[in-house]
């Protein structure tokens, strides 16, 4: 059953998520559930994502990505959901809208600063170039 509810975190939100488990639990049971134990839009914890509405990652690395990715802004987004580990906890990005300039951005793992950068041009995006690094 936790399985299923999990799911349901996506789309009903994590305020209701919490209401329901606690519904569903026994009296005798004590639920302790953290941010950690739910995956953030399906970015699975030690990754950074690429994602494009319906918010599912369209890409999910762990590693570095020299490889160019090409998807609709508006509402897209990268997401830095890795480890704090010292000398490559950052992730560093090359990217551009459709015919700009490339430019450089860099998003810090989970309680450090800035984890996500959206897209909110609606014009095609291209990430160029993604690797983790030790600071901004």
């Amino acid at each position: 059953m936790f399985k299923h509810l999990k799911e349901a975190v996506i789309s009903l939100g994590t305020g209701t998520f919490l209401t329901l488990t606690l519904a569903a639990a026994p009296a005798q049971a004590t639920i302790a559930i953290s941010a950690d134990d739910i995956p953030v839009d399906r970015c699975k914890r030690g990754n950074f994502c690429i994602y494009s509405p319906p918010r599912y990652p369209l890409w999910q690395y762990s590693g570095n990505v020299n490889r160019t990715h090409t998807f609709n802004g508006g509402s897209s987004w990268i997401r830095n959901n890795g480890y704090r580990v010292s000398g490559a906890d950052h992730i560093r990005f090359t990217y551009n809208y459709f015919g700009g300039s490339k430019t450089t951005g860099c998003l810090h793992p989970p309680g450090d600063g800035t984890t996500i950068k959206k897209f909110t041009r609606k014009e095609t995006v291209n990430i160029f170039k993604v690797e983790w690094v030790g600071a901004c």
